[in-house]
Protein backbone atom coordinates (compact mmCIF):
# COMPACT_ATOMS: atom_id res chain seq x y z
CA UNK A 1 0.00 0.00 0.00
CA UNK A 2 2.86 2.36 0.29
CA UNK A 3 4.10 1.83 -2.56
CA UNK A 4 1.16 2.47 -4.04
CA UNK A 5 1.02 5.32 -1.92
CA UNK A 6 4.35 6.68 -3.43
CA UNK A 7 3.87 6.46 -6.83
CA UNK A 8 -0.07 8.17 -6.49
CA UNK A 9 2.56 11.15 -4.82
CA UNK A 10 4.91 11.19 -7.73
CA UNK A 11 2.82 10.96 -10.61
CA UNK A 12 0.94 14.30 -8.80
CA UNK A 13 4.27 15.28 -9.00
CA UNK A 14 4.53 15.15 -12.46
CA UNK A 15 1.12 16.62 -13.38
CA UNK A 16 1.86 19.55 -10.82
CA UNK A 17 5.00 20.54 -12.46
CA UNK A 18 3.71 20.11 -16.08
CA UNK A 19 0.00 20.98 -16.09
CA UNK A 20 0.26 22.90 -18.68
CA UNK A 21 0.91 20.17 -21.72
CA UNK A 22 -0.98 17.34 -19.90
CA UNK A 23 -4.01 19.21 -18.94
CA UNK A 24 -3.92 22.53 -20.95
CA UNK A 25 -2.63 21.71 -24.00
CA UNK A 26 -5.31 19.26 -25.11
CA UNK A 27 -7.57 21.35 -23.55
CA UNK A 28 -6.79 24.14 -25.69
CA UNK A 29 -6.60 22.49 -28.76
CA UNK A 30 -10.45 21.32 -27.96
CA UNK A 31 -11.28 25.05 -27.70
CA UNK A 32 -9.50 26.14 -30.45
CA UNK A 33 -10.92 23.68 -32.78
CA UNK A 34 -14.24 24.20 -31.37
CA UNK A 35 -14.20 28.40 -31.61
CA UNK A 36 -12.67 27.81 -35.35
CA UNK A 37 -15.90 25.64 -36.06
CA UNK A 38 -18.58 27.05 -34.28
CA UNK A 39 -17.21 30.64 -35.72
CA UNK A 40 -17.07 29.34 -39.05
CA UNK A 41 -20.26 28.49 -39.15
CA UNK A 42 -21.95 32.37 -37.42
CA UNK A 43 -19.47 33.55 -39.89
CA UNK A 44 -21.68 32.01 -42.87
CA UNK A 45 -24.82 33.16 -41.45
CA UNK A 46 -23.86 36.75 -41.43
CA UNK A 47 -22.75 36.28 -45.21
CA UNK A 48 -25.96 34.16 -46.07
CA UNK A 49 -27.40 36.21 -49.01
CA UNK A 50 -24.06 36.57 -50.53
CA UNK A 51 -22.41 33.15 -50.42
CA UNK A 52 -25.51 31.17 -49.65
CA UNK A 53 -24.49 29.10 -47.34
CA UNK A 54 -27.85 29.04 -45.49
CA UNK A 55 -28.63 26.22 -48.82
CA UNK A 56 -25.23 24.28 -48.79
CA UNK A 57 -25.42 23.94 -44.82
CA UNK A 58 -29.40 22.87 -45.56
CA UNK A 59 -28.24 20.72 -48.34
CA UNK A 60 -25.56 19.07 -46.04
CA UNK A 61 -27.51 18.08 -43.75
CA UNK A 62 -30.14 16.82 -45.90
CA UNK A 63 -27.49 14.70 -47.44
CA UNK A 64 -26.67 13.04 -44.00
CA UNK A 65 -30.44 12.42 -43.20
CA UNK A 66 -30.30 10.10 -46.66
CA UNK A 67 -27.90 7.40 -44.53
CA UNK A 68 -28.69 4.31 -42.98
CA UNK A 69 -28.41 4.05 -39.42
CA UNK A 70 -25.47 1.88 -40.08
CA UNK A 71 -24.10 4.72 -42.62
CA UNK A 72 -24.59 7.09 -39.50
CA UNK A 73 -23.01 4.96 -36.96
CA UNK A 74 -19.86 5.16 -39.44
CA UNK A 75 -20.19 8.58 -39.95
CA UNK A 76 -19.74 9.48 -36.17
CA UNK A 77 -17.48 6.86 -35.90
CA UNK A 78 -15.19 8.52 -38.57
CA UNK A 79 -15.45 11.91 -36.96
CA UNK A 80 -14.18 10.48 -33.53
CA UNK A 81 -11.48 8.95 -35.58
CA UNK A 82 -10.47 12.10 -36.93
CA UNK A 83 -10.44 14.32 -34.37
CA UNK A 84 -8.68 11.63 -32.11
CA UNK A 85 -5.66 11.66 -34.99
CA UNK A 86 -4.76 14.99 -34.28
CA UNK A 87 -4.86 14.82 -30.37
CA UNK A 88 -2.51 11.42 -30.25
CA UNK A 89 0.16 13.09 -32.86
CA UNK A 90 0.43 16.05 -30.37
CA UNK A 91 0.19 13.11 -27.44
CA UNK A 92 3.65 11.92 -29.02
CA UNK A 93 4.85 14.99 -29.61
CA UNK A 94 4.52 16.00 -25.62
CA UNK A 95 5.71 12.29 -24.24
CA UNK A 96 8.73 12.94 -26.61
CA UNK A 97 9.95 16.24 -25.30
CA UNK A 98 8.58 15.38 -21.45
CA UNK A 99 10.66 12.23 -21.67
CA UNK A 100 13.74 13.53 -22.98
CA UNK A 101 13.72 16.57 -20.39
CA UNK A 102 12.75 14.23 -17.25
CA UNK A 103 15.90 13.58 -15.73
CA UNK A 104 18.18 16.06 -17.31
CA UNK A 105 15.94 18.92 -15.99
CA UNK A 106 15.98 17.61 -12.10
CA UNK A 107 19.77 17.92 -12.76
CA UNK A 108 19.73 21.40 -14.51
CA UNK A 109 18.01 23.09 -11.81
CA UNK A 110 19.45 20.64 -8.76
CA UNK A 111 16.30 19.65 -7.67
CA UNK A 112 17.49 16.20 -7.83
CA UNK A 113 19.45 16.83 -4.39
CA UNK A 114 16.01 17.40 -2.87
CA UNK A 115 14.26 14.28 -4.26
CA UNK A 116 17.63 12.26 -3.36
CA UNK A 117 17.03 13.44 0.12
CA UNK A 118 13.56 12.07 0.36
CA UNK A 119 13.00 7.89 1.15
CA UNK A 120 12.42 7.17 -2.69
CA UNK A 121 14.16 5.41 -4.63
CA UNK A 122 15.68 5.75 -7.55
CA UNK A 123 13.75 3.43 -9.35
CA UNK A 124 10.39 4.56 -7.98
CA UNK A 125 11.43 8.23 -9.48
CA UNK A 126 12.07 6.91 -13.17
CA UNK A 127 9.43 4.09 -13.16
CA UNK A 128 6.80 7.23 -11.85
CA UNK A 129 8.05 9.21 -14.94
CA UNK A 130 7.14 6.23 -17.21
CA UNK A 131 4.04 5.70 -15.84
CA UNK A 132 2.95 9.14 -16.18
CA UNK A 133 3.99 9.20 -19.79
CA UNK A 134 2.43 5.99 -20.62
CA UNK A 135 -0.45 5.53 -18.64
CA UNK A 136 -2.16 8.18 -17.35
CA UNK A 137 -1.51 11.04 -19.27
CA UNK A 138 -3.14 8.98 -22.26
CA UNK A 139 -5.81 8.41 -20.61
CA UNK A 140 -6.47 12.26 -19.58
CA UNK A 141 -6.47 12.78 -23.51
CA UNK A 142 -8.36 9.94 -24.12
CA UNK A 143 -11.03 11.75 -21.58
CA UNK A 144 -10.61 15.42 -23.23
CA UNK A 145 -11.20 13.73 -26.75
CA UNK A 146 -14.58 12.34 -25.93
CA UNK A 147 -15.66 15.31 -23.75
CA UNK A 148 -14.89 17.47 -27.39
CA UNK A 149 -16.86 14.93 -29.49
CA UNK A 150 -19.65 14.89 -26.93
CA UNK A 151 -19.50 18.90 -27.13
CA UNK A 152 -18.72 19.14 -31.21
CA UNK A 153 -22.21 16.73 -31.47
CA UNK A 154 -24.04 18.86 -29.23
CA UNK A 155 -23.00 21.61 -31.70
CA UNK A 156 -24.01 19.49 -34.87
CA UNK A 157 -27.74 18.66 -32.73
CA UNK A 158 -28.35 22.38 -32.09
CA UNK A 159 -27.57 23.86 -36.00
CA UNK A 160 -29.60 20.56 -37.04
CA UNK A 161 -32.72 21.89 -34.96
CA UNK A 162 -32.32 25.20 -36.07
CA UNK A 163 -32.51 23.85 -39.60
CA UNK A 164 -35.05 21.83 -38.90
CA UNK A 165 -34.23 17.86 -38.35
CA UNK A 166 -34.35 15.89 -35.49
CA UNK A 167 -30.69 14.92 -33.79
CA UNK A 168 -32.29 12.23 -32.00
CA UNK A 169 -32.41 10.39 -35.28
CA UNK A 170 -29.42 11.15 -36.41
CA UNK A 171 -26.82 12.47 -34.05
CA UNK A 172 -27.32 10.59 -30.35
CA UNK A 173 -29.17 7.36 -31.94
CA UNK A 174 -26.60 6.01 -34.62
CA UNK A 175 -23.41 7.36 -33.10
CA UNK A 176 -21.89 5.41 -30.01
CA UNK A 177 -19.80 7.22 -27.93
CA UNK A 178 -18.88 4.14 -25.64
CA UNK A 179 -17.46 2.53 -28.19
CA UNK A 180 -15.65 5.88 -29.91
CA UNK A 181 -14.02 6.06 -25.91
CA UNK A 182 -12.59 2.05 -26.68
CA UNK A 183 -11.40 3.44 -30.33
CA UNK A 184 -9.35 6.34 -28.62
CA UNK A 185 -8.13 4.22 -25.81
CA UNK A 186 -7.07 1.79 -27.85
CA UNK A 187 -4.97 3.95 -29.91
CA UNK A 188 -3.36 5.64 -27.20
CA UNK A 189 -2.07 2.41 -25.30
CA UNK A 190 -1.12 0.91 -28.95
CA UNK A 191 1.19 4.11 -29.09
CA UNK A 192 2.39 3.58 -25.92
CA UNK A 193 3.49 0.16 -27.01
CA UNK A 194 4.87 1.02 -30.36
CA UNK A 195 6.94 4.26 -28.95
CA UNK A 196 8.33 1.95 -26.01
CA UNK A 197 11.74 1.61 -27.50
CA UNK A 198 11.69 5.67 -28.42
CA UNK A 199 11.16 6.55 -24.78
CA UNK A 200 13.74 4.14 -23.44
CA UNK A 201 15.97 5.97 -25.81
CA UNK A 202 14.65 9.05 -24.66
CA UNK A 203 14.74 8.65 -20.78
CA UNK A 204 18.54 6.94 -21.12
CA UNK A 205 19.05 10.30 -23.37
CA UNK A 206 18.27 12.36 -20.84
CA UNK A 207 20.40 10.77 -17.84
CA UNK A 208 23.33 10.37 -19.81
CA UNK A 209 23.73 13.37 -21.81
CA UNK A 210 25.27 16.42 -19.52
CA UNK A 211 23.58 19.77 -21.37
CA UNK A 212 21.91 19.01 -25.24
CA UNK A 213 19.70 15.46 -24.53
CA UNK A 214 17.71 16.52 -27.46
CA UNK A 215 20.44 16.65 -29.64
CA UNK A 216 22.38 13.03 -28.31
CA UNK A 217 18.82 11.67 -28.80
CA UNK A 218 18.33 12.51 -32.01
CA UNK A 219 22.13 12.91 -33.58
CA UNK A 220 23.87 9.47 -32.26
CA UNK A 221 20.71 7.49 -34.06
CA UNK A 222 21.07 9.39 -37.32
CA UNK A 223 24.64 9.13 -37.28
CA UNK A 224 25.17 5.60 -36.30
CA UNK A 225 22.35 4.77 -39.45
CA UNK A 226 24.07 7.31 -42.07
CA UNK A 227 27.55 5.02 -40.94
CA UNK A 228 26.03 1.93 -41.83
CA UNK A 229 24.89 3.16 -44.51
CA UNK A 230 28.55 5.05 -45.81
CA UNK A 231 29.60 1.24 -44.66
CA UNK A 232 27.16 -0.57 -47.23
CA UNK A 233 27.83 1.97 -50.02
CA UNK A 234 31.58 0.23 -50.19
CA UNK A 235 29.83 -3.34 -51.78
CA UNK A 236 27.77 -0.79 -53.83
CA UNK A 237 24.44 -1.58 -52.00
CA UNK A 238 23.35 2.11 -52.77
CA UNK A 239 19.93 1.56 -52.40
CA UNK A 240 20.25 -0.21 -48.94
CA UNK A 241 18.27 1.34 -46.69
CA UNK A 242 17.49 -1.43 -44.21
CA UNK A 243 18.99 0.51 -41.19
CA UNK A 244 16.11 3.35 -41.82
CA UNK A 245 13.59 0.99 -41.92
CA UNK A 246 13.13 -0.23 -38.45
CA UNK A 247 13.26 3.38 -36.46
CA UNK A 248 10.69 4.61 -39.21
CA UNK A 249 8.46 1.47 -38.69
CA UNK A 250 8.52 2.11 -34.69
CA UNK A 251 7.57 6.17 -35.70
CA UNK A 252 5.16 6.05 -37.75
CA UNK A 253 3.11 3.56 -36.06
CA UNK A 254 4.05 5.98 -32.84
CA UNK A 255 2.49 8.79 -34.53
CA UNK A 256 -0.32 6.94 -36.31
CA UNK A 257 -1.23 4.40 -33.89
CA UNK A 258 -4.63 3.90 -35.90
CA UNK A 259 -2.13 2.16 -39.25
CA UNK A 260 -1.12 -0.18 -36.95
CA UNK A 261 -1.50 -3.64 -38.88
CA UNK A 262 -0.99 -2.25 -42.26
CA UNK A 263 2.63 -2.49 -42.61
CA UNK A 264 3.45 -5.50 -44.20
CA UNK A 265 5.44 -8.22 -42.16
CA UNK A 266 8.23 -8.00 -44.65
CA UNK A 267 9.47 -4.49 -43.47
CA UNK A 268 8.49 -3.17 -47.21
CA UNK A 269 8.42 0.58 -45.78
CA UNK A 270 5.03 1.59 -47.20
CA UNK A 271 2.77 2.25 -44.48
CA UNK A 272 -0.64 3.15 -44.91
CA UNK A 273 -3.10 4.96 -42.96
CA UNK A 274 -5.91 5.29 -45.48
CA UNK A 275 -8.87 3.60 -43.52
CA UNK A 276 -11.22 1.85 -46.10
CA UNK A 277 -14.59 3.63 -45.57
CA UNK A 278 -16.24 0.10 -44.30
CA UNK A 279 -13.79 0.10 -41.66
CA UNK A 280 -15.91 -0.82 -38.62
CA UNK A 281 -14.76 0.83 -35.18
CA UNK A 282 -14.26 -3.02 -33.57
CA UNK A 283 -12.10 -3.69 -37.05
CA UNK A 284 -10.29 -0.99 -35.91
CA UNK A 285 -8.99 -1.94 -32.47
CA UNK A 286 -9.07 -5.83 -33.27
CA UNK A 287 -6.46 -4.64 -35.82
CA UNK A 288 -4.44 -2.40 -33.38
CA UNK A 289 -4.51 -5.47 -30.89
CA UNK A 290 -2.95 -7.50 -33.32
CA UNK A 291 -0.33 -5.44 -34.21
CA UNK A 292 0.89 -5.26 -30.50
CA UNK A 293 1.10 -8.98 -30.36
CA UNK A 294 3.92 -8.74 -32.37
CA UNK A 295 7.75 -9.60 -32.13
CA UNK A 296 8.33 -6.28 -33.69
CA UNK A 297 6.87 -4.71 -30.49
CA UNK A 298 8.04 -7.34 -28.23
CA UNK A 299 11.86 -6.18 -29.02
CA UNK A 300 10.88 -2.98 -28.77
CA UNK A 301 9.85 -3.59 -25.39
CA UNK A 302 13.25 -5.33 -24.32
CA UNK A 303 15.26 -2.84 -26.41
CA UNK A 304 13.26 0.11 -24.40
CA UNK A 305 13.59 -1.89 -21.08
CA UNK A 306 17.30 -2.10 -21.33
CA UNK A 307 17.85 1.87 -21.73
CA UNK A 308 15.06 2.70 -19.03
CA UNK A 309 17.41 0.18 -16.60
CA UNK A 310 20.65 2.05 -17.51
CA UNK A 311 19.07 5.39 -17.02
CA UNK A 312 18.44 3.83 -13.71
CA UNK A 313 21.94 3.20 -12.52
CA UNK A 314 23.23 6.31 -14.32
CA UNK A 315 20.67 8.53 -12.37
CA UNK A 316 22.01 6.74 -9.18
CA UNK A 317 25.95 8.06 -9.64
CA UNK A 318 24.63 11.02 -11.28
CA UNK A 319 23.42 14.07 -9.33
CA UNK A 320 24.22 17.32 -11.31
CA UNK A 321 24.97 18.34 -14.71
Amino acid sequence: MNILNTYKALVKREFWEHRGAFIKTPIIMSLVILVLTIGGYFTSLFLIEESGSGEITKKGLEELTKFSQDQLAMFWSSQIIGISTLFIFVLFIVMFFYILGSLYNDRKDQSILFWKSLPISDVQTVLSKLLTATLVVPFVYTVIVMLFSIIFMIFVSIVMLVHGFNPIDFVWSPASVTQGFLVVLTGVYTQMLWALPIYGWLIFSSSFNKKRPFLFAVFVPSGIALGWYWINMFSFKFTDFTMFKQPIYFLAHSVLPYGSGSLSDEGSGHFNFNLEDETLPSELISRMISSVMSLEVLYGIIFGSIFIAIAIWLRRYRNTT
